[in-house]
């Protein structure tokens, strides 16, 4: 696997957005986390959430499904998040929006909460592999606004569900195939909400190198108008079968 990533305060004071590939002989685990809170609880909450997630996955023993695994991941970060906020008041309500994937060589099980996102590209086209838990989504899915205008609704921050707001959360987990030189995209709502999943596509096509491409994205992020933090992961199936 070839990974690449680029996370970038933007216009905002501090990133609270937070993010991880693996280093040489960790498990294939890429996350993104997009913290929220306000101070430094949106920060906490990301970096906790990515923290607690890859101990929870690198000390697993594998005696259950990789979606199972990574449920019970996520699950483990939610509390952990949750109980830290009842002990600090600065903390109260802190929580953050997390976007994983364990990597095989023929399949790629994921999860996710809120509106990071998960993307396939196959050289040819972009397909969104997580539906986003937010409000603008839930008007999408109702057929009250389109894709392109749930990006400019003023209630397009309003999440249903986050990591560590609640003792419980949901966790949506899904397992999907890909192929030699298929390559995964994850991002905090920074690039999404700002460019069209076209662009994107547009961008993964256009340029082979992964770092130049974050960096292509991020910069249109900016330059459309982002004004949040943006966070690009990219990885690509180099892994042969044997």
């Amino acid at each position: 696997m070839i990974y690449a990533f680029r996370t970038e305060k933007g216009f905002r004071k501090q990133n609270e957005d937070a993010c991880r590939i693996p280093n040489e002989g960790d498990k294939p685990l890429v996350i993104v986390a997009d913290g929220m809170g306000g101070h430094l609880a949106g920060s906490i909450a990301s970096r906790t959430a990515v923290d607690t997630i890859c101990s929870y996955v690198e000390n697993s023993n594998d005696d259950c499904s990789s979606t199972l695994m990574l449920r019970r991941a996520v699950n483990y970060a939610n509390r952990s998040i949750f109980d830290a906020a009842q002990l600090n008041d600065d903390c109260s309500g802190m929580g953050t929006t997390i976007v994983l994937a364990l990597l095989g060589v023929r399949s790629v099980s994921c999860a996710h909460v809120g509106d990071s996102r998960l993307y396939l590209f196959d050289g040819k086209r972009l397909v969104r592999k997580t539906k986003d838990h937010s409000y603008v989504q839930e008007l999408v899915d109702s057929g009250n606004i389109t894709d392109e205008q749930a990006m400019t609704h003023p209630q397009r921050n309003i999440l249903t569900r986050a990591v560590g707001t609640s003792r419980f959360e949901k966790v949506d987990v899904n397992t999907f195939e890909w192929k030699l030189n298929d390559m995964l995209l994850l991002c905090s709502d920074g690039l999404h909400g700002s460019v069209a999943d076209s662009v994107i596509e547009s961008i993964l096509r256009s340029e082979s190198d992964l770092l130049k491409c974050c960096d292509s994205l991020v910069e249109t992020a900016l330059n459309s108008g982002s004004r949040d933090n943006i966070t690009v992961v990219i990885v690509k199936n180099t892994e042969v079968i044997s």
